[in-house]
């Protein structure tokens, strides 16, 4: 894990314009740069003495740092998503990714052989191979932060699947033109981030999803994701608060989970 000193952006303590929706943003609280999402399973590093400022949209609720604004992709693979990152998300590497392929198994067997699927934030590729295990021929990954699979696609998909990625976007709007843009106008996204929980504002800053080291800089509440993919054209459907799923149009795939979107 790096422990190489670097800077962030200062926050002016002014009211901002939310980057999502341009709504008031003021200050809602600070916390340090190696609070990690961890925690709620006992993994506590030491204090980094980086202060990371966090906002709060009036108006969409979103909640986002703009401390990593500036940051180059090089800093981000430095300080984030470096040899590291595991320990900061245990999951990661093996349990997600193949507890989440055996998820879009179990949802879209029917179509197995024909979807073209994409894993946009894929990380190693482990979602794609359990995929491809399961029957599913047509899988790729696409993850700029992971040297296997950095090339982005030049096509289109049946399929996009983003699992805990969101949260993860300095800037959400154009992270979610660039998902949007590899979906078919027939297409679904199927994604994971967790919403704001009922209680947060009692919760404030401590709540376990927050974490910096984590690279969880944006944090949606369920307006928020709504306004996020009503820009790109695109409908919101959520099954709870931490899986949703995106479309333009119910494809045909995709109509038995949600007869009531299918028949409209």
């Amino acid at each position: 894990m790096s422990d190489a000193p670097f800077q962030v952006r200062p926050t002016d303590p002014a009211p901002a314009s939310c980057k999502l929706c341009g709504g008031v943003a003021r200050l809602f609280g600070v916390i340090d740069f190696n609070r990690n999402c961890e925690e709620i399973r006992g993994k506590f590093l030491p204090p980094a003495g980086i202060p990371i400022p966090y906002r709060r949209c009036a108006a969409c609720g979103l909640v986002y740092t703009e401390a990593f604004d500036d940051w180059s992709h090089a800093d981000f693979e430095t300080h984030i998503y470096d040899a590291g990152y595991s320990e900061v998300d245990a999951d990661y590497e093996e349990v997600r990714p193949t507890n989440m392929a055996a998820f879009v198994a179990r949802l879209f067997a029917g179509a197995r052989h024909s979807l073209d699927i994409l894993d946009y934030g894929g990380g190693n590729g482990v979602l794609a191979a359990r995929l491809k295990t399961a029957g599913f021929p047509l899988v790729e990954t696409y993850d700029p932060f992971h040297p296997a699979h950095r090339t982005r696609p030049d096509r289109r998909f049946d399929l996009v699947t983003c699992f805990e990625t969101l949260e993860h976007m300095p800037d959400p709007t154009r992270g979610a033109a660039d998902i949007a843009a590899l979906l078919k106008p027939d297409g679904l996204l199927l994604f994971s981030t967790l919403v704001q929980p009922a209680d947060f504002d009692a919760q404030g800053m401590q709540w376990w999803y927050i974490g910096p080291r984590n690279g969880h800089v944006t944090l949606h509440s369920r307006a928020s994701l709504t306004a996020l993919w009503a820009g790109q054209g695109l409908q919101l459907a959520s099954f709870n608060d931490n899986m949703h799923t995106a479309f333009r149009t119910l494809p045909p795939f995709a109509q038995h989970l949600m007869p009531s979107a299918a028949a409209s």
